[in-house]
């Protein structure tokens, strides 16, 4: 990539607006979606990698995303997706993560599907009430045009017109990852985040088996970003310094 496309800029907070809603700023025609609630402050890179990373997404239909915790790898794709949505330049985001703990199925939550997996993807989510407002978030869900998922339902999908996360991939199964990116439609973002070292699966997960796949493939459009150095956590110098720790700590016990 050019060097132009990898300037070291700072990646703006996104904050609530705070401003109430208006009856004249929202659209006719729309569900109620009210433009002045968006978030609109440019997203621009903290560092080069996540420059790669932005470019990334906005040009290639696959992004496969790895590296330490704290790097953005969810948090920037949240934001295009998000973005993508208002300009209507896409029909519908999709956000599946794998389920924790002994919770394998959605259906091992009590509530509506959107209650059970609202806080399964609240990492997802609050991102989103953030950037587009939460009034138009529930809008955008009641329309169906953001839909959370569990990663049982992934495999069954087509995806057209569509921005779909897939997060904490590091506990993606083989066969899902095979389904998910063999379902790739026209106009669809598809961008696959993850961090190997945390993985829990016993085997080799889905993400690993990804990356292991790519040097068969022929005429692939697709990147790998890897956020490979502590320098390139951003979440705060605290959890930089954890983070660091705990890995000096997990080598210690592999000697």
């Amino acid at each position: 990539m050019a060097k132009s496309e990898k300037q070291t800029l700072r990646l703006q907070a996104i904050e609530d607006s705070g401003s109430a809603p208006t009856r004249s700023s929202r659209s006719e025609g729309t569900g109620g979606i009210d433009q002045a609630a968006f978030d609109r402050s440019p997203l621009v890179p903290l560092n080069d990698r996540q420059g790669e990373y932005i470019y990334a997404i906005n040009n290639k239909p696959i992004v496969l995303c790895t590296g330490v915790l704290g790097s953005s790898k969810t948090y920037v794709p949240t934001i295009i997706a998000c973005d993508l949505l208002r300009d209507a330049k896409i029909e519908k985001i999709i956000v599946a993560r794998p389920c924790e703990g002994k919770a394998k199925s959605a259906g091992f939550f009590k509530g509506s599907k959107n209650e059970k997996l609202e806080g399964w993807c609240k990492p997802v989510t609050d991102t989103m009430k953030k950037r587009l407002g939460r009034g138009n978030f529930e809008a955008y869900l009641a329309m169906g045009k953001i839909e959370l998922m569990a990663l049982e339902q992934v495999k069954g999908l087509s995806l057209d017109d569509t921005f779909l996360i897939l997060d904490e991939a590091e506990d993606l199964e083989p066969a899902v990852a095979k389904s998910v990116v063999t379902r790739m439609g026209q106009n669809s973002t598809i961008v696959i985040a993850g961090d190997i070292a945390q993985q829990d699966l016993k085997h080799n997960s889905g993400l690993e088996i990804l990356l292991k796949v790519i040097p068969f493939a022929v005429g692939l459009r697709f990147t790998h970003i890897d956020f490979d150095s502590w320098d390139y956590c951003v979440r705060s110098a605290e959890a930089k310094a954890w983070g660091m720790a705990f890995e000096k700590y997990e080598q210690s016990l592999e000697k």
